[in-house]
This record gives structure tokens, C-alpha cells and sequence, in this order.
């Protein structure tokens, strides 16, 4: 709870900063209406990184560690990504070991992304040489065109065309 009203009350001492992303590499995709969405991490520079590079998003806020907990907040083109690193979280693998797949534990299983351009998005998520774990999918009646990827701890995201 303490972590909780910490993050949520932003009571820690803020470092805010804009963070340059490769040449070229602004987002692949313009979110037709915003989205955020939030991951535990093992690896907050590791990751930080990887949604920098993959998905041209700006570190737009970092929070020091403090009581075993670092925020960082990117963001770009309509999608906020907001990763913590706790010192005590666990793997999914190593906190239920007897537990396989994520489809049968409770809570977040991807999270999504309704973007203006399908076609770009995907062509430059394959150049950037993201995993694609499904897809893509054409859009057909009751389904819009889809992607499934992963990013570098793994988490599934999907993006929606318009």
C-alpha cells in the first residue's frame, strides 16, 4: 500500500527530462485516441531502452529510486508507458511456479493500442525488428486488423487499426 500511495501521490522528488531517440525513430504509430498502460519490471534501463528504440516513445519522466521502487514514464504519439521496478518483485515464473502461461493467471494479459495506420505500424515494427508473437490479422467483419508483439520482458501488446 505504502508503494502504492508513494506512485500514485508522485510524493517522491521527480526528475523530469527528455530523453533523444535514435535517428528516425519516432513512434511507429499515432494512437487514434491515447493509451497507457503500466508494467512491473525487472530491468527499468533495460526496458526503458527497448520502448525507446521498438516503439520511439520519450523517457518524459523518472522517478529515483527510493524504498526499493523506480518509476520511468514514456511517452509519444498518444501511448504513455509507465515502468516500475520494484528490488522484491518477482517473475510470474518464480512467484507461481506451478502456474504455465499467462492465460491462466489473473490480471493484466496484454494491453492495447487502436493506431491511425495498421500498415505502417506493422511495417515499422518488422524494421525495427520487433518479435511479432501473432499476427498480423487482416480486419474482417467483428475484428479489426491486428498485431500482437512482445517487448523485451516478454508482456504481449497489440495494436488495432483504426
Amino acid at each position: 500500500m505504502k508503494t502504492i500511495c508513494v506512485l500514485l501521490g508522485l510524493a517522491l522528488p521527480m526528475v523530469v527530462r527528455a530523453q533523444v531517440t535514435a535517428p528516425g525513430a519516432e513512434p511507429p504509430f499515432q494512437a487514434a485516441a491515447g493509451a497507457f498502460f503500466a508494467l512491473s519490471v525487472a530491468d527499468i534501463q533495460a526496458s526503458a531502452k527497448w520502448y525507446s528504440e521498438k516503439l520511439g516513445l520519450k523517457v518524459v519522466m523518472e522517478v529515483p529510486k527510493k524504498d526499493k521502487v523506480a518509476v520511468t514514464v514514456l511517452e509519444g504519439r498518444g501511448l504513455i508507458v509507465e515502468l516500475i521496478q520494484h528490488d522484491e518483485a518477482l517473475p510470474l515464473s518464480k512467484a507461481a511456479p506451478a502456474v504455465t502461461g499467462d492465460l491462466f493467471v489473473h490480471g493484466v494479459f496484454k494491453a492495447g493500442v487502436i493506431v491511425e495506420d495498421f500498415e505502417r505500424t506493422v511495417a515499422t515494427l518488422r524494421a525495427r525488428n520487433v518479435e511479432i508473437a501473432y499476427g498480423p490479422f487482416p480486419a474482417r467483419e467483428r475484428q479489426r486488423a491486428n498485431v500482437i508483439i512482445k517487448d523485451n520482458s516478454g508482456n504481449l501488446i497489440q495494436f488495432f487499426g483504426k
